[in-house]
């Protein structure tokens, strides 16, 4: 009996790529990167930067339920030229 070694064992041949590969999935890691070269360059500014988005983050957060409460069931009529008038109810939910 005559045995024939294999080259190539099943499994480890070249594989095609991924069905979730994509352009934006790339671009987004080599913004992502860049972003965190900058920041690694700037530490200071990086910081200052996140913590002013995160303080605004807890600012709207707390901010535009009150915001629609006060103004639930208000109605504002804004006078459009050209278009006509557009009236504006808040209703929360």
């Amino acid at each position: 009996m005559i045995r024939y070694p294999h080259l190539r064992p099943s499994g480890t041949g070249p594989k095609p790529p991924s069905a979730t590969t994509s352009i934006g999935g790339s671009l987004v890691f080599m913004l992502g990167t860049f972003a965190l070269f900058v920041a690694m360059s700037y530490p200071v500014s990086a910081m200052t930067l996140v913590g002013g988005l995160a303080l605004a983050s807890v600012v709207l957060h707390r901010a535009l339920p009150a915001l629609g409460r006060r103004l639930r069931g208000r109605m504002t009529e804004l006078d459009v030229p050209g278009f006509g008038t557009v009236e504006i109810r808040v209703s929360t939910r």
